[in-house]
């Protein structure tokens, strides 16, 4: 009876690991829940935010919003602002890289557009990019990237041979890529109402909703579309202030980088859709 009793007896608990293990990368090839993937995106629009308000005042143009590099790259052509002649320069990098970006990061669909490794894989390269960025500012290699306690009333003699230097178009270049990662990330996940990085259409679609006044339930997409727009203030505000500290703008870009490693990691545990179906 004994013998029989432990013959019947269920496997070790050890044995159930290889399952588990099993389930977990398994649920790696699902595809996320889309519902409530827009708290990324909002993040994401902080992280612009942040980003253009070092970028701006570290080399006069942006790594996130294209608009105003395509008028100071105009600008180029007639010799103008005055005193800034390689902003056109600074302003193509951003441009071409940002293309770049978003034609490289669309060719994760490939691998699934939505699947949750690829997600995580998206988003933790578009980490690197900003954390490698925030490295070349803390270290000062990009000295323009590397100012702390800027001034509201006086500018420093150094800053225009700071700006010309070309290694200040590193930092740009690393961060404009990783936008096109972002605003692609957008399109995947199907909330095209908060591009990450676009006010101007976004204000339009806004203003010209026709549910504009609609109750606050009653209207999601202007609901995500406010948000959009007052966390990339809110990302901008921070980063002035947080360039104003002793840590400087290198403290902007690690803050931006810590919010999109915590994204990337986010998509490792995120539902699946099929439990949802």
């Amino acid at each position: 009876m004994a013998d029989g009793a432990t013959d019947e007896l269920p496997p070790p608990a050890a044995s159930q690991k290889p399952a588990l293990k099993g389930s977990w990368t398994q649920a790696l090839r699902d595809d996320v829940d889309v519902s409530f993937t827009y708290f990324h995106l909002l993040a994401c629009c902080i992280i612009s935010g942040l980003s253009d308000s070092v970028a701006f005042n570290a080399a006069g143009v942006f790594v996130s919003m294209q608009t105003g590099n395509t008028i100071f790259l105009a600008l180029g052509a007639s010799h103008l602002p005055a005193g800034q002649s390689k902003l056109w320069l600074k302003a193509i990098v951003s441009i071409a890289f940002f293309q770049a970006g978003c034609f490289c990061f669309s060719k994760f669909r490939y691998f699934g557009a939505q699947r949750k490794a690829v997600m995580f894989a998206s988003t933790f390269l578009q980490t690197v990019f900003v954390v490698v960025a925030a490295a070349l500012a803390q270290s000062k290699v990009v000295a323009a990237f590397g100012d702390t306690r800027l001034s509201t009333v006086s500018t420093n003699p150094t800053r225009q041979k700071q700006e010309d230097d070309m290694i200040i178009l590193v930092p740009i270049a690393l961060l404009a890529f990783q936008f096109g990662g972002q605003i692609v990330m957008s399109r995947v996940l199907g909330f095209n109402e908060i591009p990450t990085n676009v006010l101007t259409s976004l204000y339009c679609d806004l203003l010209s909703d026709p549910k504009l006044f609609t109750a606050v339930g009653a209207n999601g997409k202007r609901n995500r579309r406010v948000s959009a727009a007052v966390l990339t203030l809110c990302g901008g505000i921070i980063g002035g202030w947080l360039q104003r500290s002793r840590g400087g703008m290198s403290s902007a870009l690690w803050v931006g980088a810590f919010i999109k490693l915590c994204l990337a990691l986010s998509w490792l545990v995120w539902p699946s859709k099929k439990n949802f179906k």
